[in-house]
């Protein structure tokens, strides 16, 4: 037997956990769709870096054709951000669903809970001295932030702009 309430810590924590690592996997986007880069401020002050570490967007340069002024084909050369080519789906818990069947039971002043078979020890005619309950919890995927859309977007626009 288990105490009902170090059953919920430890789910809790198992929630608490795996949310923690699900955020680590969402971050880990930047490193798969962007690389560290250094980049000279002209605007830097005395005393500033004149040198700052920055994001720069992973691209692949694809031919994109295109009509010229007079009517031709040509094809053009596209940088294009890895990030504007795949759909991003980041997830968080928002409510975790687990089923678990037991039986309840107080021992002292403390709920317990069973989760041995009991199942084999019933009779069609006796019935069971103990409650039995039954517990939810539900995993969710969540929407991408509002920042990594408009950062999406923008290059996206920028994405256009070389073809058009």
């Amino acid at each position: 037997m288990i105490s009902f309430k170090s059953f919920i810590t430890a789910i809790h924590d198992a929630i608490m956990a795996s949310n923690d690592s699900m955020t680590d996997k969402n971050e880990a986007l930047l490193d798969k769709y962007f690389e560290a880069s250094s980049v000279t401020d002209p605007n830097a002050k005395a005393g500033t870096p004149a040198t700052k570490k920055t994001l720069v967007p992973k691209t692949v340069t694809l031919e994109y054709p295109n009509l010229s002024a007079d009517g031709k084909q040509i094809t053009t050369l596209v940088q294009v951000p890895l990030i504007t080519m795949v759909p991003l789906q980041s997830s968080k818990i928002e409510k975790a669903t687990l089923t678990a069947d037991f039986e309840l039971e107080i021992v002292g002043d403390a709920l317990q809970l069973n989760f041995a078979d009991s199942g084999s020890n019933r009779s069609l005619f006796r019935k069971s001295k103990t409650n039995r309950g039954t517990l939810e919890i539900v995993i969710s995927p969540q929407e991408t932030s509002e920042g990594l859309k408009l950062l999406i977007e923008g290059y996206e626009t920028i994405l256009k702009r070389q073809i058009s």
